[in-house]
């Protein structure tokens, strides 16, 4: 099977980068003084073991006007994402950890989308045991932070997926052929081959 690595696709209404946003557990008319990097899903990002659910009735209040996409990361580790997006992820073989739907507000609590999204944080695997032994790295500290060669095993089953502690685009999500193929209507996003990915110009997702 074909793989394909997603890349972030500038268009109107899909910014380049982190979104311009941050996620609480509710809207804030005013969101000076409240310091959204304690809440569990920033504090705990990266954290070993176990970690706090997704609460209801979140909500991503951004200053960016208007968004039309349906991936963008809003960390390093989880991610906003539509319901069509997430649909197809429930449909195959991708292994999420939480998910809770949010709401898409202004700093006025105008909604900025048509789309509706969710906070979605995909399982990381381990670039050791979950690629194929001829695969290679870029290695700091006999650590590897990013792929030179990435080959899957030949039983490799996921459909949506993503590698821990990587760096330079490798950290990226990959897809299937056969999530590809449903995605033909998702904006923001491009699809570049696995076998003739240049890991430095991926723009992470």
């Amino acid at each position: 099977m074909n793989y394909y690595v997603l890349s972030q696709k500038e268009e109107p209404g899909c910014p380049i980068g982190i979104l311009y946003a941050d996620l609480y557990d509710k809207f804030y008319s005013s969101t000076k003084g409240v310091e959204f990097g304690f809440f569990p899903w920033y504090a705990e990002k990266g954290k070993p073991g176990s970690r706090t659910p997704f609460p209801e009735g979140m909500v991503l209040i951004s200053k960016d006007k208007n968004y039309d996409f349906d991936i963008r990361s809003i960390s390093r580790f989880f991610y906003i994402v539509s319901d069509e997006f997430l649909a197809v992820c429930n449909g195959l073989n991708v292994n999420i950890v939480d998910s809770v739907k949010v709401e898409v507000l202004s700093e006025a609590g105008e909604r900025i989308s048509s789309k509706n999204y969710n906070a979605v944080l995909f399982e990381e695997l381990d670039v050791r045991s979950n690629t194929d032994p001829a695969s290679t790295f870029v290695e700091e500290n006999g650590r590897p932070v990013r792929f030179k060669k990435l080959i899957l095993p030949d039983d490799w089953k996921l459909d949506l997926f993503k590698y821990k502690r990587l760096i330079s685009g490798s950290d990226s999500l990959i897809c299937s052929q056969a999530f590809k193929d449903l995605a033909i209507d998702f904006k923001g996003i491009e699809f570049t081959p696995l076998e003739s990915v240049l890991w430095s110009g991926i723009r992470r997702i």
